[in-house]
């Protein structure tokens, strides 16, 4: 063997070993979805119940979701989960935001609580 093999077969050796640990560890771990800490993160009454919101998650007062992804343009977010469904919250404030349903086109004015 070359002296300029051994070194750089002696570097990927512990590479080598360290990968299917890698891939273990990789296996075990889950995507947590998105995790900014959004401005519409809370508890919301929206009228026809309590919203609540994590970075991870959407309860609609009865179920909860776990939102696959956000978007944001200013204000507005729109928010995505695993079956299609999306909503979107726009003019999100302090106290204020409007929910609305990409499916059924529903529209409600929530205010923090």
């Amino acid at each position: 063997m070359s002296p300029r093999l051994a070194l750089p077969l002696c570097l990927a050796l512990p590479l080598c070993l360290a990968l299917p640990l890698c891939l273990a560890l990789a296996a075990c771990t889950q995507d947590s979805g998105p995790s900014e800490p959004y401005a519409f993160v809370g508890r919301w009454d929206c009228g026809v119940d309590t919203f609540t919101f994590t970075n991870t998650t959407y309860t609609n007062g009865s179920d909860t979701y776990r939102i696959d992804s956000v978007s944001r343009d200013g204000r507005n977010y729109t928010l995505r989960f695993a079956n299609g469904y999306v909503i979107a919250l726009a003019a999100v404030t302090d106290t204020g935001l409007t929910w609305v349903s990409g499916t059924s086109g529903d529209q409600f004015n929530c205010r923090r609580l």
